[in-house]
């Protein structure tokens, strides 16, 4: 309840990332010993630098391997009423990180060419070294990308807009516009009405009026810049730009909060 308030006072006063960096040593420890288990039980698994799962995901080994492959399991199969995912495609992982997902792509889409792309080049240059059968590219924080024109037929960004700010929106909405195929789709997920437990009692009320809420006073793109997405919002996003084909509300289980899935089709 009073954590929203706590963060806000903290970046407001320009001490979140030091809070930030004195969480990742309380987490990392927690996690050091199933983390070098793991390790040992899976000696041929490459595992990026401990605080890149940090900014990305979460410090656990395991979970890294595990829920990377449930999650390209799950959105393979959510593309498969829109997209035929068993012929040869070209996909793209928008904000790759250091490859969470797009290490499990080529497995569930044996037959697609698999492009991974993002903005900060440690990530690129640790996947290119130990991801093998995907391209990875660098891109800036802000559009456009060097993709060419009409190029992927299918576009996955899990929790990129949650890191950008109301200009950014647009300008990527019409960068992913750009880069897809006529008819190609694209899957993105957001923080959506599951995630008003997080918002400050102000914030919420500019969430419920459909207005982007956003969490700045840090560099655009950074896990701690933060940004919620109101339907109403996300609709008038992609007005004149994509078709919506499919939105799963998000939910929170077991304290834990899953966003809004968006598919969305270039016609």
């Amino acid at each position: 309840m009073y954590k929203p308030y706590l963060t806000l006072f903290l970046r407001n006063v320009g001490l979140l990332k030091m809070f930030d960096w004195l969480r990742y040593g309380f987490v990392k420890a927690k996690n050091a010993i199933p983390n070098r288990r793991f390790g040992k039980k899976h000696p041929e698994l490459k595992i990026p630098p401990d605080y890149y799962l940090y900014e990305t995901y979460s410090l656990n080994y395991e979970q890294y391997i595990s829920d990377g492959l449930a999650t390209a399991k799950e959105f393979v199969d959510l593309l498969k009423p829109y997209a035929n995912v068993s012929e040869e495609k070209k996909v793209l992982d928008w904000g790759c990180g250091p490859g969470r997902i797009t290490r499990h792509l080529k497995s569930v889409m044996p037959n697609a060419e698999i492009t991974g792309i993002d903005y900060n080049y440690r990530y690129i240059d640790w996947c290119r070294q130990n991801l093998p059968g995907v391209a990875f590219r660098l891109n800036s924080i802000e559009p456009p990308t060097d993709l060419e024109n009409d190029e992927f037929d299918i576009v996955i960004g899990l929790s990129v807009f949650t890191h950008f700010s109301r200009a950014s929106h647009y300008r990527w909405v019409s960068e992913l516009y750009r880069i897809l195929k006529p008819g190609g789709v694209t899957l993105i997920t957001t923080q959506g009405g599951s995630y008003s437990a997080k918002l400050t009692l102000k914030e919420r009320k500019v969430f419920n009026t459909g207005q982007l809420v956003v969490r700045d006073n840090v560099l655009e793109g950074n896990r701690l810049f933060s940004a919620f997405q109101p339907g109403k919002f996300m609709r008038e996003l992609i007005d004149g730009k994509l078709e919506l084909l499919e939105f799963i509300p998000g939910s929170v289980e077991n304290n834990a909060y899953i966003q809004d899935i968006w598919i969305l089709r270039k016609n």
